[in-house]
């Protein structure tokens, strides 16, 4: 992994441990490596294996236009012609990002190229069916997620799989200097800020990171960050609470945070904290993984 900025920690096979007390608890970003090197995922994905697997099956990505999402549905040949056109030059114009596609529960069939799956870095409570909480990241290169942060406060593990992302992060405390709107998005661009129309984003530290295939990036609740293709790309991730987490996540209800939101963090509550079973609070809480926000 190519580090631009030395403030984030690289870890070597981690341990579920080290990684619940050295970051979890302290709240600090991490990228770990060494851990899902061996999957099958790393030398098969691709759109022709996902199409060859369900022919059929329509997808949806995204163009993030000015602060408005717009979504558009594809096949998988439809997206995969698109982006082949993109990458060869014969297409100057940026495809969509597919971006939150829940595809494990689409193609489950994928969850066997996944294995052995870091289950020790999750709590007790997701280990059940754990893959239908993930979403998945693909787009060609030069893709961009604006700033933001995860809806719910979630904690991020993030998986790459094909292609590198450069990610510029902010640690929560930092987002006053980022002007906010709509809740989790901001105004300002790190790659090229504006200081004269948002002047105190000289204040702010940003993290920036190179993820490289086979890499893990943990995220903190409320780490904002900023994400970059640099190649076509495959990755996919979990948002998990921890009762600690949920809990803060609930009292956002107080600093604006939609009561959709709010919603969905109750019901997380449930199974965190009064052990409510897992395929019982998942009837209600899949749609969070279609929700545009």
């Amino acid at each position: 992994m190519q580090t631009i900025s030395s403030e984030i920690d690289r870890r070597y096979q981690l341990s579920g441990e080290e990684f619940l007390s050295e970051y979890v608890n302290k709240s600090k970003p991490v990228v770990i490596s060494g851990v899902i090197q061996n999957w099958d995922a790393f030398t098969k994905w691709s759109l022709p294996y996902f199409q060859a697997i369900a022919p059929s099956l329509k997808i949806y990505a995204k163009h993030f236009n000015n602060g408005k999402i717009e979504i558009e549905n594809f096949t998988f040949q439809e997206y995969a012609d698109i982006l082949e056109a993109y990458e060869q030059g014969n297409n100057h114009n940026q495809p969509p990002y597919c971006h939150d596609l829940p595809l494990f529960s689409l193609i489950p069939e994928l969850v066997k190229d996944v294995q052995p799956f870091a289950l020790e870095y999750l709590p007790k409570w997701y280990h059940f069916q754990w893959w239908r909480y993930c979403q998945f990241f693909i787009g060609p290169s030069h893709s961009l997620t604006p700033l933001h942060f995860d809806c719910l406060l979630t904690n991020n593990l993030f998986f790459q799989i094909v292609g590198r992302k450069q990610f510029t992060l902010f640690l929560k405390e930092d987002s006053q200097y980022c002007y906010r709107y709509n809740w989790r998005w901001f105004k300002v661009d790190p790659e090229q800020p504006d200081l004269e129309q948002y002047p105190v984003y000289k204040n702010a530290k940003p993290i920036k990171v190179i993820v490289n295939p086979g890499d893990i990036l943990y995220m903190p609740p409320g780490t904002l960050h900023h994400v970059r293709s640099w190649d076509k790309s495959i990755s996919f991730n979990i948002d998990w609470h921890t009762q600690h987490s949920v809990l803060k996540g609930l009292a956002a209800s107080a600093k604006g945070m939609p009561l959709k939101n709010v919603y969905y963090n109750f019901l997380l509550a449930l199974g965190l904290i009064f052990k409510v079973p897992p395929q019982l609070v998942f009837r209600f809480y899949k749609t969070y993984l279609n929700y545009v926000s």
